[in-house]
């Protein structure tokens, strides 16, 4: 999986998804498919980034662990000095899977306010109910 180049399309789908107008039912439909695609890679995105920071917090425990085992004096203190990096390392992963997951979020809420409009504005120029 490469990530950057879907974190690029992303970036590349929500520019051009803005280049249409919400006033006319053919630029929300255009909207709602580009917006669609970036979705479905944010979800890809998301996924990547809870795994990255799975991967680091379970280094974490190991390294705390293998290290805790150690014959030392001080074993605690010996293991926590060990995964101050790791630690750094699974803050910065956390904050990335979050931002991730609310944006995904984000534009799941924002895809259905879009669907709903859309719908609203076909039934309204249609004549229908």
């Amino acid at each position: 999986m490469d990530v950057t180049q879907y974190i690029h399309d992303i970036k590349a789908y929500r520019q051009q998804a803005e280049q249409f107008d919400d006033d006319s039912p053919g630029g929300m439909i255009r909207k709602i498919q580009l917006l669609t695609q970036a979705h479905t890679l944010m979800g890809r995105v998301s996924a990547y980034m809870d795994g990255q920071y799975k991967r680091i917090y379970a280094s974490r425990k190991n390294t705390f662990a293998a290290v805790k085992a150690a014959n030392t004096k001080d074993k605690i203190t010996t293991a926590e000095l060990a995964i101050i990096e790791l630690r750094e390392q699974e803050a910065e992963a956390y904050e990335k899977m979050q931002l991730w997951r609310n944006e995904f979020t984000s534009l799941t809420e924002h895809l259905h306010e879009l669907r709903l409009r859309l719908r609203i504005d076909l039934n309204m120029g249609g004549g229908g109910a």
